[in-house]
């Protein structure tokens, strides 16, 4: 009896999972997705990047991303990547896009590791047009 009970229990959890286990792109923003699209490309070695996503915070047209490029199984193909980008429209309204800052000449924070608050407070100091929303931590 008992062996019959955890069998129907993990069958259940098991169910459970599978239709919980959408991905994650499909339950975001339509906004969200055309950031991560901006920012996806070809790796060099052919295969195309998706992103673990450690921080996306959009403020009106500007974007703080903070992401992790993925092979298929889930593994990363790259070093974490940074980037701040900006919702472009031409003139007349239309929609060019999202396109990234260069942060290229941001220095780093020379008390940290890699993009903790200390880059993300150059960043601020570097442009400071940007939203302060944008840094917060997601």
């Amino acid at each position: 009896m008992t062996l019959r009970y955890l069998a129907l229990s993990l069958v259940s959890l098991s169910l459970i999972a599978s239709v919980n286990a959408e991905p994650v792109i499909s339950r975001m923003t339509p906004e969200r997705r055309a950031v991560l699209s901006a920012l996806s490309k070809m790796t060099p070695n052919g295969r195309v990047a998706t992103f673990k996503v450690n921080i996306l915070n959009i403020s009106g047209d500007w974007a703080f991303a903070d992401v992790t490029p993925l092979d298929k199984a889930g593994h990363p193909l790259a070093e974490q990547k940074v980037a701040v980008l900006h919702h472009v429209r031409s003139p007349n309204g239309a929609d060019k896009g999202w396109k990234e800052l260069d942060l290229s000449k941001v220095p780093p924070d020379p008390n940290e590791e890699e993009y903790g608050p200390g880059f993300q407070k150059n960043i601020r100091k570097a442009f400071p047009f940007l939203p302060k929303e944008i840094f917060q931590k997601s």
